[in-house]
């Protein structure tokens, strides 16, 4: 995660609420790229037992991705009405019901 741990120096944000958002962003993106390594790695065998495990592994740490979205809906509930209204801005751009 290139440059991402600078937000956790800013002295005005210190606050345990303040890190615990910022923790909540960067897990999501700590799982976002086991996922694309995962990936990357499923698409590299040809041996089932590892693709079903690799298969399963990806599976939960899109689970993960959920669960984190949650927390950090609860934190900060202006993220979640931004994320929403992104997904229904994209879903009426692309006739998704």
């Amino acid at each position: 995660m290139k440059g991402i741990f600078n937000i956790f120096s800013s002295p005005n944000q210190n606050s345990n609420e303040f890190l615990t958002i910022q923790n909540a962003r960067a897990d999501i993106i700590g799982e976002m790229e086991a996922i694309i390594q995962y990936e990357l790695h499923l698409s590299q065998t040809q041996d089932q037992s590892a693709k079903n495990t690799i298969e399963d592994i990806v599976s939960e740490e899109k689970v993960h991705v959920g669960q984190l979205f949650g927390l950090l809906f609860k934190l900060d509930p202006s993220t979640k009405e931004n994320f929403y209204k992104g997904l229904n801005e994209f879903n009426k751009e692309n006739n998704i019901n």
